[in-house]
């Protein structure tokens, strides 16, 4: 009979931590998968989450911001299902570390200025604009933010061009975005640039100035011209043993994904 009683209670303990983990699951699957993703493909990313739902895929939670820090958060420890950066040397050092899997390129974006009408940007004034000391010209911040980055790397390419290009930018750039991601509901930092009258030109990925021009429409947008400007790729990749994530980043390289992207001006 003792014997009888312990395999009974052995058997309730058992059948209690299989239900606690079924129920541990189940709240994690209610969670939602984990996608971070750079702030610039917030608008086009949320539309493919949306889509890949309403096509029967997993739930995801997105989080946006710098690439940069966002690379930093997972090599401190941060689990993701997916991670989407604007540019794909933090996937492929997370890929070297082991901390994701395969990465590869899945769209392009381009630099872009925009600025105040009276300074009558042009594709072949940009330079002449930038260059006057007296024009502020707003920039997202290298190292955390890709788009810092190139940036810095079109400089160096105008330098070539126009010596002590560089020189002056590098000095005079303010770096108003980039350093941290937006809260939730608060406006972007390229339209309060303009709207709080901290610069007259921002240098920024031409997809987040159709966004910025849309908000205020007075502003010029201008494409830096092909030969000075800096072709970003964009690197994704899934969390080594995350089914959800590898589903995921095959369905942003579909064509239905892909459409998406240009639609909200990727390349």
């Amino acid at each position: 009979m003792k014997n009888l009683v312990n395999l009974w209670v052995i058997g309730v303990i058992v059948a209690v931590q299989s239900f606690s983990g079924n129920v541990q699951a189940q709240d994690a699957r209610s969670e939602g998968a984990v996608l971070v993703a750079a702030g610039s493909l917030k608008t086009a990313m949320d539309e493919i989450i949306q889509t890949y739902r309403a096509q029967g895929g997993a739930v995801f939670n997105a989080k946006y911001g710098p690439s940069g820090k966002l690379r930093q958060e997972i090599e401190a420890g941060a689990i993701v299902d997916v991670f989407a950066s604007a540019s794909i040397e933090h996937t492929d050092v997370l890929a070297q570390k082991g901390l994701l899997g395969t990465t590869q390129i899945f769209t392009h974006n381009d630099l872009c200025v925009i600025g105040r009408p009276e300074f009558g940007l042009r594709e072949n004034n940009v330079l002449d604009v930038l260059n006057k000391p007296s024009v502020r010209v707003a920039t997202s911040t290298p190292v955390s933010d890709p788009m810092g980055d190139y940036t810095w790397q079109f400089f160096r390419n105008a330098d070539k061009a126009r010596p002590g290009f560089y020189a002056l930018l590098d000095a005079k750039a303010l770096k108003l975005s980039g350093a941290n991601a937006p809260a939730s509901g608060e406006k972007l930092p390229y339209i309060t640039a303009f709207e709080n009258d901290r610069a007259d030109v921002y240098i920024m990925y031409c997809t987040n100035a159709v966004v910025t021009k849309k908000a205020l429409p007075e502003l010029d947008v201008v494409r830096i011209p092909d030969a000075l400007n800096v072709r970003s790729a964009y690197g994704i990749a899934a969390g080594v043993r995350s089914k959800n994530g590898q589903d995921f980043v095959r369905f942003v390289m579909s064509p239905v994904a892909q459409q998406i992207l240009k639609k909200h001006g990727f390349d």
